[in-house]
């Protein structure tokens, strides 16, 4: 009797090192894995992405299976556990860029993205070449932008140009990745578009564009500053606000200028940029910048554009 019972207590003894070596239930790990981080449920979901993580191709090969979701919890959920196989990723990622499903394909274009994946570059350009889908696009775009992909630019350009403001609005910050004389051109193109969040967009943009695509900016506002005073007031208006950020020879001439401009709003917002380019781009220069705003506050007849060059000299007394 003894006998028996001995094996039966060292299948007992084994049975909890079978199950560690069990395969994990996947599903069940995911379902925790796209619940709510809040309260008690932080740690719970945290150990379930790790668990996937630790499951190693089995886990990654269901996370692949997951790529078209568009719900938020699932989507990040599956960026944790991608991003945390990181390079074994890359490739099983790549193959799914041309997913049937739109929403895949987007998701599969961040997600590279963010694993800094530049070895799929070309077979994101090669998709984004042939893509129906608009969110699609951008965001193999935006990858290929973060990459500085040249032949990217044509397609980016297209892009922008599309119906879809939302699309349009991003574009900007995608266009300002390039030095080409076509990526500089569109981007001081979308100061005229007709919605104010893209106008804005393209300016932002420019503030932090390369010296050269700045420059074509200054040259720009030097043009309509010779043109009648009525020429485009509010490009106008735009390229002076972008002038600040501008530290060529030409900027501060130009600023100068606009200060005297015929229009208002012109001369507020050249009072406001030449400020913020004395305590910036500007700073070494030896122009004093108070006393040209001081002569121009003196002399101005509009209320709105004095109160701006007011207290455009009170920012150049700010420590």
């Amino acid at each position: 009797m003894a006998l028996r019972i001995i094996p039966l207590c060292l299948l007992l003894m084994c049975a909890p090192l079978w199950a560690q070596d069990a395969a994990p239930d996947l599903d069940e790990l995911w379902r925790v894995g796209c619940l709510w981080e809040v309260g008690d449920n932080r740690e719970k979901v945290a150990a379930a992405r790790k668990a996937i993580i630790d499951a190693g191709e089995p886990g990654l090969n269901y996370a692949i299976t997951r790529l078209a979701s568009t719900d938020t919890l699932v989507t990040r959920c599956l960026e944790t556990v991608i991003l945390g196989f990181g390079e074994k990723a890359v490739k099983p990622l790549t193959a799914q860029v041309a997913h049937a499903e739109p929403s895949a394909r987007r998701n599969v274009a961040e997600l590279l993205a963010k694993l800094d994946a530049r070895s799929a570059a070309d077979a994101l350009l090669a998709q984004a070449t042939v893509e129906t889908n608009d969110s699609a696009r951008l965001s193999q775009l935006a990858a290929l932008a973060k990459w500085q992909t040249a032949q990217a630019v044509p397609l980016l350009v297209t892009l922008s140009r599309g119906d879809n403001q939302r699309i349009r609005q991003r574009a900007p910050s995608l266009l300002v990745f390039f030095e080409s004389s076509e990526a500089a051109a569109r981007l001081i193109e979308m100061l005229e578009d007709p919605i104010y969040h893209v106008r804005d967009a393209a300016v932002e943009a420019l503030k932090i564009a390369a010296p050269s695509v700045k420059e074509r900016c200054i040259r720009q506002l030097e043009k309509l500053l010779q043109a009648p005073a009525d020429s485009n007031v509010g490009l106008t208006r735009r390229l002076v606000t972008v002038a600040a950020h501008c530290g060529s020879d030409g900027t501060s001439a130009a600023l100068q200028r606009a200060l005297t401009h015929s229009d208002a709003g012109v001369r507020a917002d050249a009072a406001q940029a030449l400020a913020a380019w004395k305590r910036a781009a500007g700073l070494l220069d030896t122009i004093n910048v108070k006393a040209l705003l001081q002569a121009a506050a003196n002399a101005e007849a509009d209320p709105f554009a004095k109160a701006e060059m007011l207290a455009a000299i009170e920012k150049l007394n700010e420590k």
